[in-house]
């Protein structure tokens, strides 16, 4: 029943994608994206197992949500500076440790979705994050128990 589930949201997803794309949305065209979607569903349950990929515990994920579009704002607006003003381009890794319970893949993917962050690897209930500047994103903060992050260097 899961996989069933899986398969059609991954499919819904697709299909959706798949139709805000085209031009013009006739039946010939819905039947298409149709079968191309569901083969896209298809391999994506196929590449999860294979992975053994989960998205982990909920865990802070509705501060993370209410945090995401504040610090989406805010980086953007760091980008920004950082491309007129070669002075504020200091970017470095950082290793985020975060709250127990909270899922590794969609914190990752929630970080990795702003301008000022992209996680680079996942291990232990920490992530290695590639951050444009030394300042902690509210997100950041959102996802960890308060702990600072430790900067392992810069560019």
């Amino acid at each position: 029943m899961r996989t069933a589930a899986e398969l059609l949201l991954w499919w819904g997803v697709l299909l959706l994608l798949n139709t805000v794309l085209i031009s013009s949305v006739s039946p010939l065209e819905m039947a298409v994206g149709g079968g191309i979607a569901l083969l896209g569903a298809l391999g994506a349950i196929a590449v999860r197992r294979a992975s053994g990929a989960t998205p982990g515990g909920p865990a802070r994920l509705a501060g993370a949500l209410w945090a995401f579009p504040r610090t989406l704002l805010a980086d953007t607006g760091r980008l920004a500076l950082a491309v007129v003003s070669p002075g504020h381009r200091q970017s470095g890794f950082r290793t985020v440790r975060l709250a127990p319970g909270t899922g590794p893949a969609w914190a990752a993917a929630l970080l990795s979705a702003t301008p000022g962050a992209y996680a680079v690897e996942s291990a232990d209930g920490t992530l290695t994050v590639h951050a444009l500047g030394r300042r902690v994103s509210a997100l950041e903060h959102a996802l960890t128990d308060g702990e600072p992050a430790r900067t392992d260097g810069a560019e």
